[in-house]
């Protein structure tokens, strides 16, 4: 008997017509798309990630494990970076209450726009960059301006899309989920040495080739060792057992760019734009690459506010 695939082709049509309606009226309509889950729930662990600061260094959600964390999602193509300014004085007036204020860009560009952003507002709380937008992978997530509130266990008692601190009714819900005893210990997980990681990961690759989540991380734990080009041949592997995977050819293009092949680096997210059409971020950021003066002057998405 044939499948009906009509009802997905359907949603993928839909997706299609709102992407298409956010790009005509500006991001402020994406947040208001319900393909856009904000993922994590409420009451559940925060998916731990490591991820790059603007000077190098790589950092981890589990090294701030003791301290209640507003976990912001930005980027420098998105209304969100008018939020800079609001969101530092928020962090100084409570950095000495045991909390946090962790932001994390989806640049494929690391922070050559994010930076500028970020000095103007004269930012000072930890920023981190996510290329691969894996992020929004494990936070299930496909537009950018979310934010979670994670206690000192790393339990998420906050979840809002769309997110602006300089909305009241958004900015109350967070300081009452602040207010909120910690669910449990504070003890940060043990995390063994990189070296041991890798090691790791390349046994369980070896042992099942197929899995592109094994090499994605593999991937990324060599790109935190500097070895780039062991990163590339990891996701060249990958694309090549799965040519359809949006994801692999993303990252693929995100490890080119870092070694200062830009144009492979753009084929690369090109073909993930194109295998993956409704991904908002992909788009953007190939946006910004393509043309950066003239896009980031055509989206003000909100005149600056």
């Amino acid at each position: 008997m044939r499948k009906n695939h009509r009802p997905r082709a359907t949603l993928t049509l839909l997706a299609l017509l709102l992407l298409a309606a956010a790009m005509a009226y500006g991001c402020s309509l994406i947040h208001n798309i319900p393909l856009n889950n904000g993922g994590v729930a409420v009451g559940r662990p925060a998916p731990d990630f490591t991820l790059q600061d603007a000077a190098g260094n790589w950092h981890s959600l589990s090294d701030f494990r003791g301290r209640k964390i507003l976990l912001f999602n930005w980027s420098s193509w998105c209304r969100c970076k008018y939020q800079l300014p609001a969101m530092q004085e928020f962090y100084l007036k409570h950095k000495s209450d045991g909390f946090e204020l962790l932001a994390v860009a989806s640049e494929a560009q690391g922070f050559k726009w994010a930076g500028r952003y970020l000095e103007k507002a004269g930012v000072t709380f930890p920023v981190l960059v996510d290329p691969n937008d894996s992020l929004a992978s494990s936070y299930n997530f496909w537009a950018t301006e979310n934010a979670w509130l994670i206690d000192e266990a790393g339990i998420v008692r906050m979840n809002e899309v769309g997110f602006d601190i300089r909305n009241p009714e958004q900015h109350t819900r967070l300081l009452a989920a602040m207010a909120l005893p910690a669910s449990g210990p504070s003890e940060p997980p043990a995390r063994r040495p990189l070296d041991e990681r890798v090691a790791a990961r390349q046994k369980e690759v070896a042992d099942a080739p197929w899995r592109l989540a094994a090499r994605f991380d593999l991937a990324d734990l060599l790109r935190q060792q500097g070895k780039l080009k062991a990163a590339e041949d990891v996701l060249d592997r990958a694309v090549r057992l799965d040519p359809l995977s949006a994801e692999a050819r993303w990252r693929q293009g995100v490890v080119r760019y870092e070694q200062g092949r830009s144009p492979e680096a753009l084929a690369a997210w090109e073909q993930a734009r194109k295998l993956a059409p409704t991904n908002y971020i992909y788009l953007r950021n190939v946006q910004a690459y393509l043309d950066p003066d003239r896009f980031y002057a055509e989206l003000s998405c909100g005149g600056g506010q």
